[in-house]
């Protein structure tokens, strides 16, 4: 079968004759068309709101078309402006063009556009998936409860957002309130795609069956997202057996490589099967790294002492450069803290405890806590993990009721922080078990019912668009805590202008350099987007990440493959394109200036939303910048 299309094919065949030592071939060109075709092209997502024009094309490929009607089909992803029918009169074979105009709707998903056309007895049709998306993130509110024994509780749950895009559930516990789920879901939906965030966004959910009641759906969707991440991160390795931070570069990032060889450790326990060759070569690796540390503010002891761990972890344990580091002067606490549990890794615990005794987990931030992407939190989060590891329950419901403050408040915390304390607080629950759970849930006067003896469980509430009533009733003997997560995506246009100590300047210019207005752009221009980015800061800043979304009307010209090979690179560390958006990756010094071009050009006819600009330093909270956005318009010469 032939797909839509106007033009010609070409077949050929080619014929031989073994025992005569001959062959031969013959073409020929066959026209592909109907006496009535039509074509017609929308970008390829477009955002709720926008006004597009549709551009439709109708061939009449014979004498006897004359009059062809054309029709729009209603869909729910769209209304016509105006009328949904169009006449066209031929003299004569020919072409000619028509437009319509859609307005978006508040829709999520792929709806389709149909254009019929019908003349003197002939037909023809054309489908387009229109792929509406939202470029803003989802955003969740977190309602705890507390249940009692034997209590009940009713709770009013408004939902926001458009249309389409609401979505509730609860989460119970036995332990504090975690907001376990929606950390979870920050993880997954996190856009950028390092190595770190990739392992990140899996790590955590190796454990979830461990410590969740989970539905059989969920059950299978978790395994698909483990097994995609783990042939993922594969790719990242080096023929040297170490990881790179981003995909295509030839240098090892040192923490991610431990990091990642951890998590596929730990998957390999759980019966997923590791990438070909990852094993021999990481180890030989780790070892070799291992015995070429020597410690300073390029390599803190916290690198080597990960290091080691994963190597105990992997039955490979470097005992020679685990005593070197435990006699190294100025050990930091994160450092003994994750030496200990290598130390109670291979069954040494008398030393892993004296390790522990001498270390202290309320800690600032370590000055090169940058090559190991940490916070306070997420060395808080290490030092549970050990105190699981040597079954030490006290101090372990210590740490933990303080990580479950901090994760079930709004403060924002990194992929790497967050990861970390979601694996650690699993392997807690796991260890102290559960006191079951028997709570009865009522949405809108429909009753269901949660009931496991597992630490937490997890249920999708039917919710309703607008007011919906949840009812909990606790049916056990202990207290449960329980998150109402009430998620929705905000309209287009009610992002909020953001600056912390990094400064965005955003103009457009023309091809010969001067400023033109994004307002309002003939179709078919081409021109750049010139951002501008500061650190205000005397402090150099790492892990940058810029993202610009650009309208559905324009496309990205990537000038690795056009004529406009003059086009200057920009200075970063890695460029991710997409569709509809540009990724850029940097570091920035004490008080540096970079500038981002990225080439566009104005493609569809139409009103079209410009979401604004934002950077962020992916592992650090003081530095982000946000901008608002704007209408714009492609018009016609």
């Amino acid at each position: 079968t032939v797909p839509k299309y106007i033009g010609s094919v070409r077949t050929m065949v080619i014929a031989g004759n073994p025992e005569k030592a001959a062959y031969g071939m013959a073409e020929k060109t066959t026209p592909v068309r109907k006496p009535l075709m039509v074509l017609a092209s929308l970008p390829r997502k477009i955002t709720p709101g926008e006004i597009v024009t549709l551009p439709v094309t109708i061939f009449a490929m014979e004498q006897k078309v004359k009059k062809v009607t054309l029709k729009i089909k209603p869909d729910p992803s769209f209304t016509v402006q105006g009328t949904t029918s169009q006449i066209l009169t031929f003299s004569e074979p020919d072409e000619k063009m028509a437009y319509f105009k859609l307005k978006v709707a508040d829709y999520k998903g792929v709806g389709k556009v149909m254009v019929e056309a019908s003349g003197n007895g002939e037909r023809a049709s054309f489908e387009i998936p229109i792929d509406v998306m939202n470029p803003n993130p989802p955003t969740t509110l977190v309602q705890d409860i507390i249940l009692e024994p034997q209590t009940e509780k009713i709770i009013d749950l408004a939902t926001f957002g458009i249309k389409g895009s609401n979505t509730a559930q609860i989460e119970c516990s036995t332990l504090p309130p975690m907001n376990y789920n929606g950390r979870m879901q920050y993880l997954i939906r996190y856009p950028h795609g390092c190595l770190e965030q990739t392992t990140s966004s899996a790590f955590p959910q190796l454990y979830l069956l461990d410590i969740f009641d989970i539905e059989v759906n969920k059950r299978n969707q978790i395994q698909d997202n483990l097994e995609s991440a783990i042939k993922k991160v594969g790719s990242f390795q080096l023929p040297g057996g170490g990881f790179s931070y981003w995909p295509g570069q030839n240098y090892a990032d040192d923490w991610s490589s431990s990091y990642v060889g951890h998590f596929l450790l730990e998957a390999e326990k759980k019966g997923y099967v590791l990438p070909i060759g990852f094993k021999s070569s990481w180890i030989a690796y780790q070892r070799n790294m291992a015995k070429q540390w020597r410690g300073g503010t390029q390599n803190p002891d916290l690198l080597q002492a990960y290091r080691l761990y994963t190597l105990a972890l992997s039955g490979n344990a470097d005992i020679a450069s685990m005593n070197r580091l435990r006699e190294t002067s100025g050990l930091s606490n994160e450092g003994k803290f994750r030496l200990a549990a290598t130390y109670a890794l291979i069954g040494q615990e008398a030393v892993a405890q004296q390790l522990m005794n001498a270390a202290n987990y309320d800690i600032d931030n370590s000055p090169s806590r940058h090559h190991t992407y940490g916070s306070v939190d997420r060395n808080r989060a290490m030092a549970l993990e050990t105190f699981v590891l040597v079954n030490d329950k006290v101090r372990a419901q210590e740490m933990a009721k303080i990580l479950a403050k901090r994760l079930s408040n709004d403060d924002w915390m990194s992929t790497q922080s967050t990861s970390y304390c979601l694996l650690a607080m699993a392997k807690f629950a796991k260890m102290v078990g559960g006191k079951g759970i028997e709570v009865e849930v009522g949405v809108n006067g429909d009753n269901n019912s949660i009931e496991t003896q597992k630490t937490l469980a997890t249920m999708e509430l039917g919710i309703q668009y607008g007011s919906n009533t949840v009812r909990l009733t606790n049916r056990t003997a202990n207290i449960v805590y329980a998150s109402v997560l009430n998620s929705g995506i905000l309209p287009v246009g009610e992002e909020r202008e953001l600056q912390r100590n990094l400064m965005a300047k955003v103009v457009y210019k023309g091809r010969n350099g001067s400023k033109i207005d994004p307002a309002s752009i003939v179709q078919g221009t081409n021109f750049v987007a010139e951002v501008t980015l500061t650190n205000i800061k005397a402090d150099r800043v790492r892990n940058v990440a810029l993202s610009e979304v650009f309208p559905s009307g324009w496309e990205i010209v990537n000038t690795r493959f056009t004529d406009f090979g003059d086009f200057a690179e920009n200075d970063v560390t890695y460029t991710d394109l997409r569709d509809d958006r540009a990724n850029f990756y940097f570091d920035l010094k004490k008080n540096e200036t970079k500038t981002f071009r990225v080439l566009l050009n104005a493609s569809y006819l139409g009103k079209y939303y410009l979401p604004g600009i934002q950077a962020e330093a992916m592992y650090d909270n003081d530095y982000a910048v946000r901008t608002k956005g704007q209408w714009v318009e492609v018009v016609q010469k």
